[in-house]
This record gives C-alpha cells, sequence and structure tokens, in this order.
C-alpha cells in the first residue's frame, strides 16, 4: 500500500514538475524547435566538418553554427530589409497623382469605373436619410430644402452629354424628378410624403443600378471605388488587429523587435549545443522516455524523414519560385522586384495557390494598371507555365512521396500552423500533421498486434 502511495505522490509531483517547466520554457519552444530542424536538414555537413576538425565537435559546432548564420541569416535578413525599403516605397507614391492615374486606367479598363461617383452617393445618402425621417410617420419633420437640393444636383448630372445622350436612361430620369416634385408638394408626417419618398429612394436605385450597367456591376464599382469614409475605415481595421492598435504601434513594434532578438539569440546558443552535444541530448530523451526502444527508435527515424522531407521540399519549391518569379518580374518591367520576391517565397509555402497571390495580380496590374497588356499576358503565361508548375513538380517529389503527406493534411498544416505559430508554421505545420499521422500508424499496428511491420515500412521509406 504504500508503495501505492508512493508511486501516486510521485506521478502527481512530476506532472506538476512538467506543467512548471513547460510554463518556464515555453517561450524558448519555438527557436529550440527550429534549431533542432536546422542541425537535422544539416546533419551529414555537420558529421563532415567534425571529421575535418578531427572529431572535435566543439570546433565542428562553432563552426557550423557560424556557417549558418552567414549562409542563411545573413541572405535572409539582408532581402527583408530590402523588400522593407520597397514597401515603405510603395507606400509613399500611394498618395501620388500618377498612383492615382494608374488606378483610374485600371478601373476604366477592367469596366470598374463609376461616372459621376460623388453625384450618386451625395443623392444615395441624402435619400437615406430623408427616407429614414419619413419612416417615423406622423412624427417625421420632412426637409423641403432637401428635396430642392437633391433635385438640383440630379438635374445638373444629367444635364452632362454623357448621359443625357443615352436614351434608356430618359424614363428613370423622368420618373425620379416626378417623384421628388410629388414629395415636395406633399406635408412631412403624411402618408403620401412617406410613399413618395419611397418611391423617389427606389427610382433612384433603379437609376443608378442601369446607368452602371446592371445590378450585378454595382458591388463591384462600389469596391473598386471605395469613399475616404471607405479608406479609413479600412485603415483602422487593419490598425486594430496589430498588436496595440495605433495608440501603442510604436511600442509593439518595439516589443516585437525584442521578442525576435531574444528569439535568435535563444536559436544561436540552441543551435551550437544541438550541433555539439545533439546524440547526447536525444539519448537522454530516449532513456527518460517510458516507450518501449523500437518504438523510439522508429519515431526518431521518422522523425528526421518527416523534418527534411517537408522542410526540404517547401524552402526548395519558395526558393526556385521566387527566384524564378523575380526573373519573370524583371524581363516585364515591374518595380519592388525584391519585394515581390519575398512575397513570393513567403506565399509559395502555401500548397495549391502559393506564387499564383502574387504573379496573378501582378500581370493584372500590367494589363490593367499601367496599360501594358502585352508584358500582363505574357507575365501571367510565364507564371502558370513556369513558375506554379515548379511547385508542382517540387513539393510532390519531396514531400508528399517521402513523407507520405496528402496535399489536404499538408494544405491544413499550413494553414493551421501560421495561424498558430506565426511565419515559422509553414514547416511546423505539416511537421506536426505527418508525425501525427506516424504516432496514429504506430498505435493502430500495436492495437493490431502487427509489430513487425513498422520496422518493415519505415526501412522501406528510409531506401527511397
Amino acid at each position: 500500500m504504500a508503495r501505492v502511495i508512493s508511486f501516486v505522490v510521485l506521478i502527481l509531483a512530476t506532472s506538476i514538475l512538467l506543467a512548471l517547466f513547460y510554463q518556464v520554457v515555453s517561450v524558448f519552444l519555438l527557436p529550440l524547435f527550429l534549431a533542432a530542424v536546422t542541425v537535422l536538414m544539416l546533419r551529414p555537413l555537420h558529421l563532415y566538418v567534425v571529421r575535418w576538425c578531427n572529431n572535435r565537435r566543439y570546433v565542428g559546432a562553432v563552426l557550423m553554427t557560424v556557417a549558418v548564420l552567414l549562409a542563411v541569416l545573413v541572405p535572409v535578413l539582408t532581402v527583408a530589409m530590402i523588400a522593407g525599403y520597397e514597401a515603405i516605397e510603395l507606400v509613399n507614391k500611394l498618395d501620388t497623382d500618377s498612383m492615382r492615374g494608374q488606378l483610374n486606367r485600371a478601373r476604366y479598363s477592367l469596366g470598374l469605373d463609376y461616372p459621376f461617383v460623388a453625384e450618386c452617393r451625395f443623392i444615395e445618402s441624402s435619400l437615406g436619410e430623408l427616407r429614414a425621417d419619413a419612416a417615423n410617420g406622423a412624427a417625421a419633420r420632412g426637409n423641403a430644402a432637401a428635396l430642392v437640393h437633391i433635385a438640383d444636383e440630379f438635374r445638373r448630372m444629367n444635364e452632362n452629354a454623357m448621359l443625357n445622350s443615352r436614351a434608356d436612361l430618359q424614363p428613370g430620369v423622368e420618373r425620379l424628378q416626378a417623384a421628388l416634385t410629388k414629395a415636395a408638394d406633399s406635408s412631412p408626417g403624411t402618408l403620401a410624403y412617406q410613399q413618395w419618398i419611397e418611391n423617389s429612394a427606389h427610382n433612384f436605385h433603379d437609376y443608378r443600378n442601369q446607368m452602371l450597367g446592371g445590378v450585378w456591376r454595382v458591388p463591384l464599382k462600389e469596391m473598386a471605388n471605395p469613399t475616404s469614409a471607405d479608406v479609413q475605415r479600412i485603415s483602422g481595421q487593419f490598425l486594430a488587429i496589430t498588436p496595440g492598435g495605433i495608440a501603442s504601434l510604436s511600442g509593439a513594434t518595439s516589443v516585437a523587435l525584442a521578442k525576435v532578438t531574444f528569439g535568435l539569440l535563444i536559436f544561436v546558443m540552441a543551435l551550437f549545443f544541438w550541433f555539439a552535444d545533439g546524440p547526447e541530448i536525444v539519448k537522454a530523451i530516449m532513456v527518460l522516455s517510458p516507450l518501449e526502444d523500437k518504438y523510439e527508435q522508429q519515431l526518431l527515424t521518422e522523425f528526421q524523414m518527416l523534418v527534411r522531407a517537408v522542410v526540404a521540399g517547401s524552402i526548395a519549391s519558395a526558393t526556385t519560385q521566387a527566384v524564378l518569379s523575380g526573373v519573370g518580374f524583371w524581363f516585364a518591367g515591374m518595380q519592388s522586384i525584391f519585394l515581390l520576391m519575398a512575397l513570393t517565397a513567403l506565399l509559395a509555402m502555401v500548397p495549391f495557390v502559393g506564387a499564383s497571390l502574387v504573379w496573378i495580380p501582378a500581370s493584372l496590374w500590367l494589363a490593367f494598371g499601367e496599360g501594358n497588356m502585352t508584358a500582363g499576358v505574357a507575365l501571367a503565361i510565364y507564371g502558370m507555365l513556369v513558375i506554379s508548375t515548379v511547385d508542382n513538380v517540387i513539393r510532390p517529389w519531396i514531400i508528399m512521396e517521402r513523407a507520405s503527406l496528402h496535399p489536404l493534411a499538408g494544405l491544413l498544416g499550413v494553414l493551421g500552423g501560421v495561424q498558430t505559430l506565426g511565419p515559422f508554421g509553414v514547416f511546423i505545420g505539416p511537421i506536426v500533421v505527418a508525425f501525427l499521422q506516424t504516432m496514429l500508424t504506430l498505435l493502430h499496428r500495436e492495437f493490431s498486434g502487427d509489430e513487425n511491420e513498422a520496422v518493415i515500412a519505415t526501412q522501406a521509406r528510409t531506401e527511397i
């Protein structure tokens, strides 16, 4: 009995300490995991460097850590800085007249121009206010001057040659003018006044839809021609989802920079110790693990295979697509090439859509924004046949075959990983999904009693 009590107390104490340990090291888990993934990817090169250093593992660990910093972090940070500078330049150009002219040209080329947008929104908002007041029934106060201003603005708008020449709009013009006149002649607070205000609003709605080319085109033109209030609202919503909002934007940036710096420091330290003492750390974990040795070895082998397949496939595909897209953007005459390449590399991590989220808008901008239809069409063809095709070759070959990961599972892993862990979730998400798949497979084989199937499967996949 005493032995059972001691065992229960030991389990409880261990569980409490594990929970506290997780709280302490949770902030370090991501840098530690990324360091372990980096070491696994570079394991063959690390063994060669250690042999070159006469088996002095700490010297080899130092050389490998410095090599990773110089070969990976420095280029990535350099490209990120250039892309950030180009992003700032692009934002500064958004307020120039040339950018407005390009946007107007793009709207016109796509058939999303909104003629007399200010006048239409003035009349629509004014009728909306009168309609809300008329809805009060007998308590409606009315505004005769407002009706006169609406009628005058509508008349001036229709005196324009572009609208005056359209015979299909004239019946709508007459109906709206008649409704406004009847509303002005009716006493506020009466049923007739309410009905004529409603009639005026409906007539203008029908007139606007016909002027803009049909009901289905109106929402598109509204979105393509946002008001200043819409822009401010969207900007406010964007800033609201950033840490701290507008008031603490600089403070949040400082905190984020501090976290990145601290995480980078932990990553470098973990990278060195994983290179130097990685096998000893793994052996210590395996000794403490309650799993049988055969399962530990299978999981370790599977984890190495998954990491190399997922990370190598994602990086190879993203880098190749970024370089190819950069070539295409340069020949097409695009600006901010490094920014577009960085966006391509990031979005290329997402299966199925990936780089198309960059080259498709770029092609549309060239064709309709800058009026260069030849370059836009050429870039679209190049993106479809070359940039996106590369992803369909590299990713399935490396990830799907060697890691036996279904494309849908890979997509869910990427999207869920990004939502949970941020940008690094692009790599970690698919690894977690594939590793869970392996764990469930081993559990199924344990319950089914087939103990040799896992070893045979693992050996067969290792030989691929």
